[in-house]
């Protein structure tokens, strides 16, 4: 490495030391010592992107974004330059223009030569393009040619594709068998299966939310009454409603306590917020805040309530806004799912009514009624999952159905991005339960009868996922 320093100090900096080091009436010249890189931005950049046509071919196209979106940071310590937020899968660096301000005269060469290869020094130019595949070094000479920095560059690219799920299958378990009316949920950092044993009796199924971990089962207290199928998980703290029409409690699954709510004949546990838990009885809505239940107004007949498959969602919409969603079965026979919402701004949830989707028979994107069907937050929007669906348009898993707008239109993700391993849809096929639930990480946790799934679109992974 050193001679290439020296050739270039010799045929470079000779005649411009010459003369920065000369007098002209009594006013001498000197030459910097800096010899430093301060920013290094990344130009256009291309990416190749792939999709099927409507006959089922692959087609391919090229797509560019600025690289100006992907700061590289510069370790002056280290010397070390290196884009923290990768650059999204199938991005193209042989040909890139660059932008780079230092103190000093600048060079490059390839970081890593091969044995019988001899690369020398280039000088950098913005004009040119340099081939990014592969670590560059860059040298900065100062002006006296006495000082020097090399540094290394480094660009990182995604190398899974963005628009496409990576799923695991974890080990078989036989802590589920015979575990019905079963429902999933995250707590504690737990993946945690709350059902009926064979005896009648409310279980609680756990391991940890990892790829690595073993299943343990444990008996409850306080929960012999329970319908593990009103499982509801607000910020670590579970609820349940039981067949005696009052609501409990607990934080760890196993120990289960009543809350103040009042008993209700008939009352079925179907949401809750971060201040209030939702109930169904005497053929409407009912909310509580540990002050009694009271009657939730709605727009519309509550006749069109949803009864059967019910789910129920909480999220924001915004920094001012929350919403909670209930959707369901209205009866035995719909194709498609009943939906109901109630927003509100923060610090006044009260009395606001609940709204109903009222069906659009020309509606094409409508949330397809599917046997277990499972409505989770996911991907910022709503996710409808689960076996076969009534009307037989579709099998079970075949598609996983995404709604951007609030639970108004449902729609399978363009490309694929949620594709489903064959497997697992081969396994949903004969399923007898499937459950879903999502943890703090964006990983979307199947529970297909002893079988248990994890995946994540690969760009919920990322850094920056807006910029893919």
């Amino acid at each position: 490495m050193k001679k290439y320093i020296y050739t270039l100090l010799a045929t470079l900096f000779v005649p411009y030391l010459l003369t920065s080091c000369s007098k002209d009436d009594d006013n001498e010249v000197e030459a910097s010592e800096n010899c430093i890189i301060t920013s290094f931005t990344l130009g256009q950049l291309k990416r190749s992107m792939y999709l099927k046509t409507v006959a089922g071919m692959d087609s391919i196209y090229t797509t560019s974004f600025s690289g100006a979106s992907f700061p590289l940071t510069i370790n002056q310590l280290e010397q070390t330059i290196e884009n923290l937020d990768s650059l999204p899968a199938r991005t193209r660096l042989d040909k890139v223009l660059t932008t780079v301000k230092f103190d000093g005269a600048l060079f490059w060469r390839k970081a890593k030569l091969a044995e019988d290869e001899d690369t020398t020094w280039t000088t950098y130019s913005s004009k040119d393009s340099l081939d990014l595949s592969q670590p560059l070094h860059f040298l900065v000479l100062s002006a006296t040619g006495l000082s020097s920095r090399i540094y290394t560059l480094k660009i990182n690219v995604h190398q899974q594709r963005s628009d496409s799920t990576q799923w695991n299958a974890l080990p078989q378990t036989s802590a589920l068998d015979g575990v019905a009316e079963r429902r999933a949920t995250i707590c504690n950092d737990k993946l945690m299966v709350i059902g009926k044993n064979a005896a009648g009796a409310t279980i609680l199924a756990e391991r940890p939310a990892t790829l690595a971990g073993d299943w343990t089962t444990h008996p409850t207290t306080g929960a012999e009454n329970a319908v593990p199928s009103t499982l509801q998980n607000m910020d670590g703290k579970l609820f349940m409603s039981t067949t005696t029409g009052i609501v409990i409690t607990s934080t760890d699954g196993m120990t289960w306590t009543p809350t103040a709510d009042d008993k209700m004949d008939g009352l079925v546990l179907v949401a809750a917020s971060p201040d209030r838990l939702y109930a169904m009885a005497n053929g409407g809505i009912y909310s509580s805040s540990s002050l009694g239940w009271v009657e939730e107004a709605c727009d519309d007949d509550k006749a069109n309530l949803p009864t059967g498959e019910l789910n129920s969602v909480y999220y924001r919409i915004s920094n001012r806004q929350q919403r909670l969603m209930l959707i369901g079965s209205r009866n035995a026979t719909d194709p498609t799912a009943t939906i109901w919402s109630k927003t509100w701004d923060d610090g006044e949830e009260g009395m606001e009514k609940w709204i109903y989707y009222t069906p659009n028979q020309t509606d094409k994107y409508r949330c397809p009624m599917l046997k277990n069907l499972n409505i989770v937050r996911y991907d910022n929007g709503l996710q409808a999952l689960g076996g076969r669906s009534r009307d037989g348009r579709y099998e079970a898993m075949d598609s996983i159905f995404h709604s951007s707008d609030n639970g108004v239109t449902w729609k399978t993700y363009i490309n694929n991005d949620m594709n489903v391993d064959s497997e697992l849809r081969t396994q949903a096929q004969m399923a007898q339960y499937i459950s879903a639930t999502v943890d703090d990480d964006q990983y979307l946790w199947l529970i297909i009868d002893s079988n248990v799934w994890r995946g994540r679109i690969n760009r919920l992974g990322f850094l920056r996922s807006d910029r893919d």
